[in-house]
């Protein structure tokens, strides 16, 4: 049985059930790929819009955002038998932090917003340091523009004629506010705080060309939390939307591998079929890993 809704994605599958976050500003039609394909693997799977966090509600301060977040987290307890996590830009963050306050099967974090010190930042950026001292400034807002967080021609194309007729798109939304920004900036900073309490298996994907995010935040990441079975996987041909790009298949298909093995290892049972590695070339990105 299947189920999307435009508040939020809701996929029925079995007991192993995937908490799935968007990015800030944007909605769950970010993940609906990703989410149906872990569908198709056999997960349940919800990806709930968060007031005040997500399009077109207005915002919240970030400790709003972590409590629904748990709230979501407690409810699927009750009702799955394993509970793992993904997330996608500040929903990986969001993820990040969650693991630091709650035991997860798994945690999968997809180029998390860390930083915004990507190549593609306008140099101006650090002046929301200074905002407080201009007039009304959180009413301004930041427009998404190329490359939109995609390297691929076609896919890049396709979102922005989303962005024209609805604003939004699988990338994100076309502009976010600057306290929302703001917000962001201050939740990142407590996230960054805290990584040595994570120890949840956790897997790091993120693009080497991040427009958005410098890699080595990630990579920061990878040595501080003390997760006893981590991995880190380096993508070559993709920007920030590391979903939709050049390399979603792989994406798709590590993230799969390591939610079902992580997921086996939780039970002290086959839940699943592990696949292995797929290709030489992924055997090159995997340069990180702890187990």
């Amino acid at each position: 049985m299947t189920h999307i809704k435009t508040d939020g994605i809701a996929l029925h599958a079995g007991d192993q059930v995937v908490l799935m976050l968007h990015g800030l500003g944007a909605s769950s039609l970010e993940l609906t790929r990703l989410a149906k394909d872990l569908h198709d693997q056999g997960f349940s799977v919800r990806a709930p819009d968060l007031q005040g966090y997500c399009f077109g509600t207005p915002n919240q301060p970030w400790s709003s955002w972590m409590a629904q977040t748990q709230e979501h987290l407690w409810d699927m307890r009750k009702r799955y038998e394993t509970v793992s996590v993904v997330g996608v830009s500040m929903g990986a963050t969001l993820g990040l932090m969650l693991a630091q306050r709650e035991p997860l099967t798994a945690l999968v974090v997809l180029s998390a917003a860390l930083s915004y010190d990507g190549w593609a930042i306008p140099w101006y950026q650090f002046l929301m340091d200074w905002t407080q001292w201009i007039p009304f400034s959180d009413i301004y807002q930041y427009k998404e523009r190329d490359p939109f967080g995609i390297k691929n021609d076609e896919t890049r194309a396709m979102v922005k004629r989303m962005m024209k007729l609805d604003h939004i798109s699988e990338s994100g939304a076309e502009t976010l506010t600057l306290a929302s920004l703001k917000e962001g900036r201050r939740f990142i900073q407590a996230t960054l705080q805290n990584m040595a309490d994570i120890d949840s298996p956790t897997l790091i994907m993120h693009a080497v060309d991040d427009e958005s995010v410098h890699i080595r935040s990630a990579e920061r990441v990878f040595e501080q939390i003390k997760s006893l079975h981590k991995e880190f996987i380096y993508l070559g041909d993709s920007y920030h939307m590391i979903t939709i790009d050049n390399e979603r298949e792989t994406v798709h298909q590590e993230t799969t591998r390591f939610l079902k093995k992580m997921v086996n290892e939780a039970l002290d049972r086959k839940a699943f079929d592990v696949p292995g590695v797929l290709s030489p070339e992924l055997r090159r990105y995997l340069k990180k890993q702890a187990t």
